[in-house]
């Protein structure tokens, strides 16, 4: 970026490597500058040498903000237009002199910043200069001034970019690309084009200089001042603008990738109040069912026609029970659910004989158990697991079968070994369960006939408590099932609880030495 003189805050520390690459650019221009200096004194004393130097520091007090803490300086075509006129060591040195950064005067900028700045406006001159008399000079026809001109431009452009370019990574430890695309905004080929005919502005400012003198040079000076201002805050307001109308897509973008999560937290909400007024009205049913019959048996009971009829009063007695064990039942399963949501659910490791825990659930279904066949192997491993639990899951899915298989109807709870797992299944001659309903059985509250007139009993419960159980456990469960065909719910359960942890194995012969011993 040609006609830029760049500089950062004061408060900025440069890096060792920032500050070799300032003194590796600085002592050539300097040395080489110097030497021509005390060679040809006269030549930079000359009046209208003064001048160019003026006008360079009068253009250069007005800088327009760039990138972050860098500025622009709006004098290279002045510079340019030097470049022609004079040799290229002279054009250099009005470079050198000229280029002049104001917050130099507050101390805003270290001297070594300074100079660098300077050095390196210098050498991009020297170089676009000594590019352009190489093909022509001030005087030559247009056909080798105007090409002549535009390789002096890209010239200094190249070097002055590249030197600026180089420096600002090293002391902001950014990569050379990035500090290009930001000192060149979002139109860096208009940038650059705009640079091509600035240099030919200068061919312009030197051919006048050339004919008219002095006055002609202080003629461009207004409007050159007055466009570049207008130009680079223009670009910097649409920069601006391009960077506010990103941030702001990204926050529509933000905006609508939060109003469609509140969508769906409302969606969630609404399906939760509306599962919840189920569950209610579902429990309110299902626990107000055995207790008013609880109720009834009890009242009837009292009736003094009834004390000596042994046999009603032992049947209204086991209708009792068993509405007792249904209330129960429920109960434990809302207990559980509550424990389970609350993260409250604890595991009570210990040895259990799956066989045990079958027929103990079997024998607490009271006047259910008659519809239970057992198929159970005498060589099922001793489970470390949760007994209770498992109890639980295996109650679940027995009821589960048991409410949705017809009356007179039985079901099959069966077990086998397989591998260091034991696999059990239930088995029912129900109603079967759509396939595109499977999925959902396992959800809290869901059921296969949800309907208000529904025809069996149950609050949903069940069978998300045995998904959700047996993830404690450590076991999975599947399901093969077509309507009007029963179902069946496959149980794989470890023989040893995960958080057991491995099984501690004995040496036979270390055995036999200790009991020997």
């Amino acid at each position: 970026m040609s006609e830029t003189a760049m500089t950062d805050a004061p408060q900025r520390t440069d890096s060792a490597a920032a500050t070799s690459f300032k003194v590796a650019v600085i002592a050539p221009v300097v040395a080489l500058l110097t030497f021509e200096f005390v060679q040809h004194p006269g030549q930079v004393r000359q009046p209208a040498v003064l001048f160019w130097i003026a006008a360079v520091i009068v253009v250069d007090l007005i800088p327009v903000p760039g990138w972050g803490d860098l500025q622009l300086s709006l004098s290279f075509p002045i510079l340019l237009g030097v470049a022609i006129v004079y040799s290229p060591e002279v054009a250099a040195v009005v470079a050198l002199i000229g280029s002049f950064d104001p917050r130099e005067l507050h101390h805003q900028v270290s001297f070594l910043k300074a100079l660098f700045n300077r050095c390196q406006m210098a050498a991009s001159i020297l170089a676009g200069s000594a590019l352009f008399h190489a093909f022509a000079h001030a005087s030559s026809p247009w056909y080798l001034l105007l090409p002549a001109v535009l390789l002096a431009a890209i010239a200094s452009y190249a070097v002055n970019t590249t030197l600026v370019a180089i420096d600002t990574s090293l002391e902001r430890g950014v990569s050379v690309g990035t500090v290009l695309k930001k000192m060149h905004g979002s139109a860096p080929y208009e940038f650059l084009f705009s640079y091509l005919g600035l240099g030919l502005f200068g061919a312009v400012i030197a051919r006048f200089y050339s004919l008219e003198g002095v006055w002609s040079v202080a003629v461009f000076l207004a409007p050159l001042i007055f466009a570049r201002q207008m130009y680079f805050r223009s670009r910097a307001l649409a920069d601006r603008l391009a960077e506010q109308n990103a941030l702001l897509a990204e926050q529509a973008e933000r905006l609508e990738s939060l109003l469609e999560k509140e969508h769906e937290t409302v969606a969630e909400l609404r399906e939760f109040s509306r599962m919840k007024g189920e569950f209610v009205a579902v429990v309110s049913h299902e626990l107000r069912t055995p207790v008013t019959a609880l109720i009834g048996y009890a009242k009837t009971l009292h009736q003094p026609e009834f004390s000596d009829d042994a046999k009603l009063r032992d049947e209204f007695l086991d209708r009792m029970v068993r509405q007792g064990d249904r209330l129960l039942r429920l109960v434990e399963n809302l207990l559980t659910a509550a424990n389970l949501e609350s993260q409250q659910l604890k595991l009570s490791l210990g040895r259990v004989l799956f066989e045990d825990v079958c027929r103990e659930t079997v024998e607490g279904l009271a006047a259910e158990q008659g519809r239970v066949d057992l198929s159970l192997p005498e060589e099922l491993p001793v489970l470390l697991t949760d007994r209770q639990l498992l109890g639980r899951v295996i109650s679940n899915l027995l009821d589960n079968a048991l409410k949705y298989s017809p009356e007179g109807t039985s079901c099959e709870l069966g077990a086998e070994r397989a591998g260091s797992n034991v696999r059990f299944w239930v088995r029912d001659h129900g109603i079967g369960i759509d396939p595109a309903k499977v999925e959902r059985i396992f959800d809290r509250f869901y059921q296969v006939d949800s309907s208000h007139t529904r025809s069996f009993r149950g609050a949903g419960l069940g069978l998300s408590l045995v998904r959700d159980l047996l993830e404690h456990l450590g076991g999975t469960i599947e399901v093969a099932s077509a309507p009007g065909q029963g179902s069946t719910f496959t149980v794989t359960l470890p023989t040893r609880h995960p958080d057991a942890g491995p099984a501690i194995e004995f040496d036979p012969e270390i055995s036999e030495l200790a009991a020997g011993g």
